[in-house]
């Protein structure tokens, strides 16, 4: 062995990174960020259109389902559709009031009707209202005939303090409401109050007092005309007033809002216009005929039917990269013609519904 051969050195080992291994790491790095960014700015994106689509839809059908069974139901007169109606209320011919009305109508409204002028929001303009007078809840029978300054009832249910003014509700009535009792003959409306039970049946009593109050408050008693007497034949129904319209929120948001007395609820948000015309029968064959906005409607005891447009726009803005057209009540809007910030998806929803207490 050679001792004086020199030993040959061990391997440096590589401490750290040099310049370009660095720079080449870096710029792959950001390649391979800008990619996963990209998929997850399309990604969501692509939700955000998805959902706000979705939602779309489902306010949609939300609100004509609302609006389709109320007017379905508009006009109720017990057993026979047909039969006279006698409004006993004070203010019988005022929008809230007038049940021998089932329905009425307002085109494109500048001036918000009386119902809901002290409304807030206020219906907005250019937007059609409907004010619709119904049944609601369940008939009760009447268990015999009436007298002057009551009627008789069967009793149904009682529910301990369930009424505004905290006392029972029977036969799921309370003092205070609006009723009809009618039967295959005639109807009438009044207002009740100092509802009571006595020998197992429901006495309700239409005294003069009250909101709005009853100017008939007697019935004639035992000599009272045919017309004012109800026997166990007869139902006893409450009616109530509701109305529709599109108001605008404090926020800008456009909603679908439902008065209920002198109360408006927001029933769906996203809903920019309502347009409504009306099915008249012209014929007394109780089929319409013509539909005409509520302007042109020449009786509205002959409407039988109405075909309902809602423009629907998406909750959020910003989903489309330009403004997008759209074509509503037969009326194309060019994109052209929106804001260039008005980037909201919009959707038509139309429905024809049948009065079915008028129809054929």
């Amino acid at each position: 062995m050679n001792r004086n051969a020199m030993p040959i050195p061990a391997p440096r080992r590589q401490r750290g990174l040099s310049l370009v291994e660095i720079m080449v790491a870096v710029t792959v790095s950001v390649i391979l960020l800008a990619g996963v960014l990209q998929i997850f700015a399309g990604t969501k994106t692509s939700y955000r259109l998805q959902e706000n689509t979705g939602r779309l839809q489902e306010n949609g059908r939300f609100a004509l389902d609302f609006l389709t069974r109320d007017i379905r139901m508009a006009g109720y007169r017990g057993c026979n559709p047909t039969a006279p109606i006698s409004n006993t209320l004070n203010n019988p011919n005022s929008l809230a009031y007038d049940f021998t009305t089932g329905i009425t109508g307002f085109d494109n409204i500048t001036t918000a009707p009386a119902m809901m002028a002290a409304l807030v929001p206020a219906p907005a303009a250019n937007t059609d209202a409907i004010v619709i007078r119904r049944a609601v809840g369940n008939p009760v029978r009447v268990t015999r005939n009436n007298d002057a300054a009551q009627l008789f009832a069967e009793v149904t249910s009682t529910v301990n303090g369930a009424c505004p003014d905290g006392s029972d509700k029977i036969s799921d009535i309370c003092n205070g409401d609006i009723l009809m009792v009618s039967d295959c003959r005639f109807a009438r409306i009044f207002q009740t109050n100092n509802i009571q039970v006595a020998g197992g049946e429901l006495n309700i009593v239409h005294p003069a007092a009250g909101t709005p109050g009853n100017a008939i408050s007697s019935w004639g008693g035992a000599a009272a005309p045919p017309e004012e007497k109800f026997d166990k034949n007869a139902e006893i129904i409450k009616v109530g007033t509701f109305g529709y319209y599109v108001g605008v929120r404090g926020d800008g948001m456009p909603a679908l809002y439902r008065v209920e007395g002198n109360q408006a609820f927001e029933l769906v948000e996203g809903v920019e216009d309502m347009q409504i015309v009306y099915g008249e029968d012209t014929n007394a064959d109780r089929t319409a005929d013509v539909y005409r906005s509520a302007n042109q409607v020449a009786n509205w005891d002959n409407v039988v039917s109405a075909r309902i447009n809602l423009l629907l726009r998406s909750i959020d803005n910003n989903l489309t990269n330009t403004p997008q057209g759209y074509t509503f009540n037969g009326t194309t809007v060019a994109a052209t013609s929106l804001p260039a910030t008005d980037r909201y998806l919009r959707r038509e929803f139309s429905a024809t519904v049948t009065l079915r207490n008028r129809a054929q």
